[in-house]
């Protein structure tokens, strides 16, 4: 019985694109406020995506190549409409 208690329940699917895209969130809103925002969040978007693919090679799940997809598909997304704005 004890060894039943020992075995750790994958993360679902919903929850790592959900955490992945708040750390997404917090960093465009931090990149809004600051000075020069547009380059702070085209970096951070760079490494979120290295990241998430790097994640996906070492636990071998597509979620995380998914998550990756949608970090850059919404971050490209707010860099247009933060470079938008600075113009």
């Amino acid at each position: 019985m004890e060894e039943q208690n020992n075995i750790k329940k994958p993360i679902s699917n919903g929850y790592v694109i959900g955490i992945n895209l708040g750390i997404l969130a917090v960093y465009t809103i931090i990149s809004k406020a600051t000075e020069g925002g547009i380059i702070f969040d085209a970096f951070f978007i760079g490494f979120h995506f290295l990241g998430c693919l790097i994640t996906a090679a070492e636990v071998g799940r597509w979620v995380w190549v998914l998550s990756a997809f949608v970090v850059v598909l919404i971050g490209f997304s707010t860099c247009v409409e933060l470079l938008g704005n600075q113009l």
